[in-house]
């Protein structure tokens, strides 16, 4: 029998599929599922306008930081400053021993250090001569 690979569309229920066999081998190998919660957000709002969002995810008993955005005409208000701090006080409730994150040379790596991030890995040679950061913070 000769196998065949297609090009295929990422749909929510291949890529559930997908997760629910990462989880079972997790769990059968060291007897829990690292990854097992959904993502959380947290925005910050003014007059119903959202000004920023962070989302992060418990990753294996750590934090991991997702997404963080704050809009463009809200910048230098301390929005992203104060969300992540808001992140860090949920992975410390919930036992994180450390945050993470990953970061392009353009999403401002810098931010990150500003706030405790040491840089673990830089990987140069994406396309536009940017670099791909990997960064930790002890919480």
């Amino acid at each position: 029998m000769k196998n065949q690979i297609t090009q295929t569309t990422l749909t929510p229920e291949l890529k559930a599929s997908i997760f629910e066999a990462f989880a079972k081998h997790a769990i059968e190998s060291v007897g829990f599922d690292g990854l097992a919660g959904e993502p959380v957000a947290f925005e910050s709002m003014e007059n119903d306008v959202s000004l920023g969002v962070v989302v992060c995810q418990l990753f294996w008993g750590n934090l991991h930081i997702k997404y963080l955005l704050t809009n463009k005409e809200y910048r230098g208000r301390g929005i992203a400053s104060a969300l992540m701090e808001h992140a860090f006080n949920f992975g410390k409730e919930k036992g994180c021993r450390f945050a993470f994150v990953e970061t392009m040379s353009f999403q401002a790596p810098e931010f990150y250090q500003k706030l405790g991030f040491e840089i673990e890995l830089k990987r140069d040679g994406y396309a536009a001569g940017t670099s791909f950061y990997y960064l930790k913070k002890v919480l």
